[in-house]
């Protein structure tokens, strides 16, 4: 029984791993697609999306009462998404998990910058335009 549950485990951080690096790299591509003069393009590091991997641990800690607060968002979302299927017939889902995606990758970009900065391989003289 143990070792399902450590193999369950294990499954577990691989899975959230994947999905933070997913994250990184699909939010680091959309920026890179972006035109020179959006407002919304940032300037982040080639090297900032491997560090994904890294910042996990430190993910993990902060978010434990977000995990909590949102497991109690999602019994109300069991609760209120047979109505909003009746409701709402376009696919708004897609769209929201995207975007959500897009955020997730930004932080950790923002906070791979940082680590970046902070160890010496990333140019401080540049004004980064995520900083506003």
């Amino acid at each position: 029984m143990i070792f399902i549950q450590w193999k369950l485990w294990t499954f577990g951080c691989v899975l959230i791993q994947a999905i933070i690096i997913f994250s990184a790299f699909y939010a680091y591509r959309t920026n890179a697609k972006r035109a020179p003069d959006d407002p919304e393009k940032r300037d982040f590091s080639p090297y900032s999306p491997w560090l994904a991997p890294l910042i996990f641990p430190i993910l993990v800690l902060i978010n434990i009462p977000i995990f909590i607060l949102s497991s109690l968002f999602f019994g109300l979302f069991l609760l209120l998404f047979p109505f909003a299927l009746l409701l709402f017939r376009k696919p708004f889902l897609i769209k929201w998990i995207l975007k959500q995606a897009q955020r997730i990758g930004n932080k950790v970009l923002k906070i791979d910058i940082e680590l970046l900065k902070a160890a010496g391989f990333y140019p401080t003289s540049i004004k980064l335009q995520y900083e506003r």
